[in-house]
């Protein structure tokens, strides 16, 4: 059963699900709006970046960056949830690419995975809405309750940084950028060589001229 905004808010009060910091404007009629959080990196700057200090992380084309929610997650082992990214930055090209489930009795907060497919940057403001939450309430609560490897999991860990910080290849973002830089370049040559068929003939034309002109005057 997915919750609605009023049992979401219920299940919070009596501690099925704990979200902190929890506020009453983050409940949609379905859903639970979670934040972008302090720490992130994308794979073109290869570094990690205090987004709340920053104010922004920014995706370039091609771009794959690793992003923490602001929010904490606890479900009892009645609960579970299922995430995706916000309507409003799927219609600008971002793709989530982790996920989508929050298996009973998780507790960390959301490290969640975003690719820029777009042909232009796309930034994430600190504290942005950019994940909906949907929770449900189980028939019954879950005898083995999530005890993975996230897990108490509240910050970027060596696995996430290797991700965005490895400089073996080129990241798509920096093939994008390649592609983009031999376009401009052919088109500047195709241009050239536009050029060079009209100005080799005319030339040829004036040496022509020049050679009668000299034979002339013998």
């Amino acid at each position: 059963m997915i919750l609605t905004d009023r049992q979401i808010l219920e299940a919070h009060q009596n501690g099925g699900i704990v979200i902190k910091p929890f506020e009453e404007k983050q409940i949609q009629p379905a859903t639970y709006d979670l934040r972008v959080g302090e720490q992130g990196g994308c794979t073109s700057t290869k570094k990690l970046v205090n987004i709340r200090e920053v104010g922004y992380l920014l995706l370039q084309p091609g771009d794959f960056a690793v992003v923490t929610t602001l929010e904490e997650i606890r479900l009892s082992p009645q609960y579970a949830g299922r995430f995706g990214l916000r309507s409003k930055h799927a219609r600008k090209g971002l793709i989530a690419t982790t996920g989508p489930q929050i298996d009973p009795g998780y507790h960390g907060r959301l490290i969640v995975g975003i690719t820029n497919l777009t042909p232009r940057p796309v930034s994430l403001p600190y504290k942005d809405d950019f994940l909906s939450v949907e929770f449900h309430r189980l028939e019954e609560a879950a005898t083995k309750p999530y005890s993975g490897p996230y897990q108490d999991k509240l910050e970027l860990g060596p696995e996430e940084i290797e991700v965005i910080a490895e400089r073996e290849g080129m990241a798509l973002s920096e093939v994008i950028t390649t592609l983009q830089s031999l376009s401009k370049n052919v088109a500047t040559l195709a241009s050239e060589m536009s050029t060079f068929k009209w100005v080799v003939p005319l030339i040829v034309t004036i040496g022509i001229a020049l050679i009668a002109i000299i034979v002339a005057l013998k």
